[in-house]
């Protein structure tokens, strides 16, 4: 029987050569034998599945000339792959960001308006076609010009592809005719890309370019988003005052996260990029995400409306909204701390397992049954939720309840 590296090796050869039948026939044999226990390490397994993707796109037409191509075929090959992932979900959480980008595929292409077109051009990033991404963020722009979220995607796309050159034009663009409200967005391309470019050529003006536009980002908004990128480049610049800066930005973006965490996440880069100098060894973190359904299968709001009997008001800051509407959410517990707006014992906790920096983490969201209301923890002073989280950690673990972090299937 052919072993695992193999078939990767052939199917590395079918992906050269867009010969996406042969590809879709290499993955399955891989399926087969992951299906008899050989269950490689994580990158080949997203490799393996965004292989498989990537066949069942294959030339993209459904897509690209939307009254050609076979969509159908697409769904069926999907479903095939959701059919062999279901047997034993638990095993495959590493991929989940590839599959649920090949869903949304599938559904956004249902309703192909602009809007929908663009999210379909991200989400062939994920399941590794940026041509295809490129060729539909090309039809968009041939109609709305200055279209900054086709232009940010085009960006990263081209990146995917190692042409930096086109990748910064495409932000740049962004960046010029780009309203002030999301002019974070082509920054943050902007950093990455000249980051990238600078990874795979050496020259230096271009990692002195991603640190400015890093700043300048930082300076309009400091969110998880802009500080990603940021580090990034700090940790391909090696120049320690940048790094240091960047361990600030991290604290002030991902309140959540410790002090000796944070340090094990800047020592662990800095050993990766020493180790290999031209890979991406920052994870990158997509401002473009999803707005979901609100009140979606053990949604936040979901869990609330059914366990407490209302439906909490939740302010429009930081995605909460957006973040409080996804699935997956579960009860920590009732704090036997008072709320600290009202007063009364009555503050429960709710958290969503998610994967950031290597690490495994949690969501916040706070539900007063009093006040009606739902947060994340930045909405607290710090020293109210230190004494908040270290009475529901100490009553509630959390590393114990979450299906997650335990390999349960939700």
């Amino acid at each position: 029987m052919e072993t695992i590296p193999t078939l990767l090796d052939q199917s590395e050869n079918a992906r050269s050569v867009n010969d996406w039948k042969a590809l879709e026939e290499i993955s399955i044999k891989i399926f087969q034998t992951i299906q008899k226990g050989s269950l490689p390490e994580e990158d080949s397994l997203k490799k393996i599945v965004q292989n498989y993707l990537s066949s069942i796109v294959g030339t993209g037409e459904f897509l690209t000339q939307l009254s050609q191509g076979n969509l159908e075929q697409y769904q069926v090959g999907l479903n095939k792959l959701l059919d062999f992932l279901g047997q034993k979900p638990h095993r495959f959480n590493s991929i989940d960001s590839v599959v649920h980008a090949a869903r949304e595929i599938s559904l956004l292409a249902l309703e192909p308006i602009p809007a929908n077109r663009n999210k379909i051009g991200k989400y062939l990033r994920e399941i590794a076609r940026p041509d295809i991404s490129i060729i539909i963020c090309k039809q968009i722009l041939d109609k709305t010009r200055l279209n900054y979220y086709s232009l940010t995607v085009l960006c990263g796309a081209y990146c995917d592809l190692g042409e930096f050159d086109k990748a910064i034009a495409a932000a740049d663009i962004a960046l010029k005719f780009q309203a002030d409200s999301g002019r974070t967005f082509s920054l943050n391309a902007l950093v990455r890309a000249h980051t990238l470019k600078f990874k795979s050529t050496g020259d230096f003006s271009e990692i002195e370019k991603a640190l400015a536009y890093g700043h300048e980002s930082i300076d309009l908004k400091l969110d998880i988003y802009a500080a990603n990128a940021f580090i990034a480049a700090a940790i391909a610049s090696m120049d320690e005052r940048q790094i240091v800066f960047a361990r600030e930005i991290l604290e002030k973006a991902e309140p959540q996260l410790k002090t000796p965490d944070i340090s094990a996440i800047i020592q662990a880069y800095k050993t990766a990029q020493a180790l290999a100098p031209t890979a991406e060894v920052v994870e990158v973190f997509d401002e473009f995400d999803s707005k979901g359904n609100l009140g979606g299968f053990n949604s936040l709001i979901e869990l609330v409306h059914r366990d407490e009997g209302f439906k909490p008001e939740i302010q429009d800051l930081r995605k909460m909204k957006i973040r409080f509407s996804e699935d997956s959410w579960f009860l920590q517990g009732l704090s036997n701390i008072p709320c600290p707006k009202c007063g009364t014992i009555a503050l429960h906790s709710y958290r969503k397992h998610f994967k950031r920096y290597g690490k495994d983490m949690h969501y916040w969201a706070l539900v007063c049954d009093f006040c009606k209301t739902a947060s994340d923890s930045i909405d607290y002073d710090k020293k109210e939720f230190t004494f908040i989280s270290s009475n529901l950690e100490e009553t509630f673990p959390v590393a114990d309840l979450c299906n997650v972090c335990n390999g349960i299937p939700y």
